[in-house]
């Protein structure tokens, strides 16, 4: 895996772990934000060929 992919996956797995905190925290504004960030690191992914785990659920993992 390139040093780019992996950039690309620790940075998912910290905007999932962060919506994840967010939805249980109730911060409705948080989830908004993490749930953007996870929609443009899958575009971002998906135009450089990174295959994510779990992309085809959506920022919703």
């Amino acid at each position: 895996m390139s040093e780019f992919a992996s950039n690309v996956h620790e940075r998912v797995r910290e905007a999932r772990s962060a919506l994840d905190s967010a939805r249980a925290e109730g911060d409705e504004y948080l989830v908004s934000v993490h749930t953007g960030e996870l929609e443009s690191l899958a575009r971002l992914a998906e135009d450089n060929d990174v295959a994510l785990p779990g992309a085809a659920s959506g920022a919703g993992a």
